[in-house]
């Protein structure tokens, strides 16, 4: 039996990496290419003493591996090294579940790393990501095992909500298989947290959705009370439900419902849940688009709950799931045309009491170039598409749904 981790619940993030400009590391060595072209952040604080791993070297570091043959060659290298010898993997090609970002005011960077960047600067320059642990914890992070934490001598950045966080991660990541391809359907349904996620997750894929003539539904759980702090909780609703029509009338959808779950305090209750159980049943999609569990934010995870906890059991339809505080790594990945781009683009600007916190146009502009690095395309949405079923047997062996908030 597993017993459910108890963490008090976070206002916005589930788990929020430390901003340093130094790595807690010393002596570096680094293995699977010279990592300075991926972090720029190695040439200014170590200079020409960083040096491929050897006998001399105190730290190790690595790129984050791509599940398969990567993996298995990391492994392979960090189950040679003492089990306390500081272990550093940066974000790549791969995305990271970090516990450390480096940020740099200027630079060109890579596209996560100002999605990063944007997310904690307000689009200012670019942030690398890393997860730092010594070699044995790193090991078992790899391998989705538990992680014991010590209660005493633990530095403050290997907490306990990282480290739980962490590993739910890596098991999610070993689970995103046989992933589909969008095909042409009827009816999609899109259920989101908040106003602006349905454009920033799959903006381009609703274009060619109506393009190809399907109907569409769109469905926003929370209320947006709490998007826009210069005013009281009801006007910032007011504000955010506005703004999200106006986004849908630029796209061309009508078909709207707004669920006003409290934002910030989603949970999978009774009443939310039958509201939905009632929009799905009586729509019948043949697909729904919506977050995936690991998404790094506390109401993307509830969303999930209360898209389980609604799901009607008659109803045969696949989930596409898209991620946007979390980067997916690349699954089912849909290019966008320019044209397609911009008016996604276009319908983001609608957001206007939102951009004014964090960037959201330069984020999706890059988290949209990051998906499209392995396509002909500049841009393109990525998403893990699979049958209902499978997705939510997927996140019951993720074991996220052990965690518990509480507070």
């Amino acid at each position: 039996m597993q017993w459910p981790r108890f963490m008090r619940r976070p206002l916005n993030l589930i788990s929020v990496p430390t901003v340093v400009e130094v790595l807690p590391i010393s002596k570096p060595g680094f293995a699977f290419g010279d990592p300075r072209q991926a972090a720029a952040s190695l040439e200014i604080n170590y200079g020409k003493g960083l040096l491929p791993f050897n006998a001399q070297s105190k730290s190790f570091i690595a790129p984050f591996p791509r599940q398969g043959e990567d993996t298995q060659l990391l492994l392979e290298r960090l189950d040679e090294l003492p089990k306390k010898m500081m272990v550093a993997l940066y974000e790549s090609k791969t995305p990271l579940w970090p516990n450390f970002l480096i940020h740099h005011s200027e630079g060109d960077g890579l596209n996560l790393q100002a999605v990063r960047s944007c997310m904690r600067h307000k689009g200012q320059g670019f942030s690398e990501a890393w997860c730092v642990l010594p070699a044995k914890k790193m090991v078992r992070l790899i391998r989705a095992q538990k992680i014991s934490k010590q209660l005493f001598f633990t530095p403050a950045w290997e907490n306990k909500r990282f480290l739980s966080t962490a590993v739910d991660y890596q098991r999610t990541l070993l689970l995103l298989k046989n992933t589909q391809p969008l095909v042409g359907v009827e009816r999609i349904t899109v259920v989101m947290p908040h106003y602006d996620d349905e454009v920033l997750q799959c903006g381009g894929a609703m274009l060619q959705a109506l393009a190809a003539n399907a109907t569409l539904q769109v469905i926003w759980l929370s209320d947006g009370s709490r998007g826009v702090s210069s005013v009281s909780h009801k006007m910032s609703s007011q504000i955010r439900r506005a703004e999200a029509e106006a986004a849908m009338a630029e796209l061309g959808i009508k078909n709207t419902h707004h669920l006003d779950g409290v934002e910030t305090q989603l949970t999978a209750d009774d009443s939310i849940c039958q509201q939905l159980n009632n929009l799905l049943s009586e729509f019948r999609p043949q697909r729904v688009h919506s977050v995936w569990w690991a998404d790094n934010h506390v109401d993307h995870y509830e969303a999930n709950l209360i898209l389980q906890r609604a799901w009607p059991q008659d109803l045969d339809a696949t989930i596409a799931a898209s991620g946007l505080w979390q980067a997916m790594p690349p699954r089912t990945v849909v290019e966008l045309t320019a044209a397609q781009q911009q008016q996604k683009i276009n319908a983001l600007q609608c957001y206007q009491s939102q951009i004014g916190a964090v960037d959201y146009v330069r984020l999706s502009q890059h988290l949209d170039a990051y998906y499209a690095h392995e396509s002909d395309a500049d841009y393109a949405e990525n998403f893990w598409h699979v049958a209902a079923q499978q997705y939510f047997d997927a996140m019951q062996s993720s074991q996220v749904k052990t965690r518990r908030w509480f507070g």
